[in-house]
């Protein structure tokens, strides 16, 4: 089978990486075009909250670009990351051509809630070949074929080759931490301060921790109240003795990216019990899991105490990773595939 032309289109800015994007660069060659060509102002927030941001500013812009760039271009493939940004229009466009490119979509986010999509990409959904969602809520509840897909199906997240790998270092600012690496949530501030109300220090980075939050925190838990990146957060996951896994509830999170990046970067992983977790990762084996506040607590100090024990499940946990290959170059590679077939 020959090797097809592939265009991506990604969901952010040209300087945001996108794992599953270079996954399909690196495997089969794909052009990638961001779909975003430039960064939103303050304007730009007034037509969203108005409702239109896809007929005026920057977003606007943005989609005029991108659809006139994927127009200019030959493919055997579209795969459009997310979706919100490429037309109906600039579809029936594309399966009007004498050969016209199959038309794959990916979005590891609940494309399902109004916060996630666009007008565009409702009115595109019905000219999708296949559309693969993160979220199997999607699929066995029947959303996204109530949105007008002819094809959804689930498939998992998954991690980066490239980035998330053991990066071990018994001199890292990490090492012995107790951290947490994500958005700022309610209920996540909630579980974190009750591990520092009971003497668990815990650092956390990223986004959306709010004022309040840093109000009502106690000191054992250390909100550095920005995010790391890169090659510092492989750092994080590898060396930390404790990662947390909280799942997204405005998401409706039965698994997330760092259900694989923890352990892939052969990090110790304390995670959210979901079905979908226990499938990827056995639990007490190649990962932990806790249910609610207290058992996240006992589960903390019990590992904490244990390095050999969380030393054991990491390496167990980094091995399943391997073996199930649940990097984004294989999931990349399944999809590519399943469009050939």
């Amino acid at each position: 089978m020959s090797t097809p032309r592939i265009l991506v289109v990604t969901a952010g800015l040209g300087t945001k990486r996108n794992a599953l994007a270079e996954a399909l660069r690196g495997q089969y060659g794909a052009e990638v075009l961001p779909g975003k060509a430039r960064a939103e102002g303050k304007l730009d927030k007034v037509w969203r909250r108005l409702g239109l941001a896809e007929r005026l500013g920057t977003n606007a812009a943005n989609i005029r670009i991108l659809n006139r760039d994927i127009l200019a271009r030959d493919f055997d493939i579209l795969f459009v990351v997310k979706g919100n940004f490429v037309t109906a229009e600039t579809i029936r466009a594309l399966k009007a051509r004498l050969n016209p490119p199959k038309i794959i979509g990916w979005s590891p986010d609940d494309i399902y809630l109004p916060h996630n999509h666009s007008t565009v990409l409702k009115a595109a959904a019905p000219l999708y070949d296949t559309f693969y969602t993160a979220k199997s809520l999607n699929v066995t509840q029947g959303e996204l074929a109530s949105m007008g897909f002819a094809d959804p199906r689930f498939l998992h997240q998954g991690y980066d080759r490239d980035l998330h790998r053991p990066l071990p270092n018994p001199e890292s600012r990490f090492a012995g931490c107790a951290t947490f690496v994500g958005f700022g949530e309610q209920d996540r501030f909630e579980k974190l301060n009750h591990l520092a109300r009971n003497g668990i220090e815990v650092d956390v980075w990223g986004n959306g921790w709010t004022a309040s939050m840093r109000a009502a925190a106690h000191d054992n838990l250390v909100i550095h109240g920005h995010p790391i990146l890169g090659d510092d957060y492989t750092d994080a996951l590898s060396n930390s003795a404790i990662s947390f896994c909280f799942l997204r509830k405005l998401n409706r999170d039965l698994h997330t990216s760092r259900t694989f990046e923890i352990p892939a970067c052969g990090g110790f992983m304390l995670a959210e019990r979901t079905d979908e977790h226990r499938k990827y990762f056995a639990e007490d084996i190649e990962a932990v899991y806790f249910q609610d506040a207290d058992e996240l607590l006992a589960k903390t100090r019990l590992y904490m105490a244990d390095p050999h024990a969380r030393a054991r499940i990491a390496a167990a946990g980094r091995q399943r990773c391997l073996q199930s290959d649940y990097s984004y170059h294989r999931l990349a590679r399944d999809m590519i595939e399943a469009a050939q077939a």
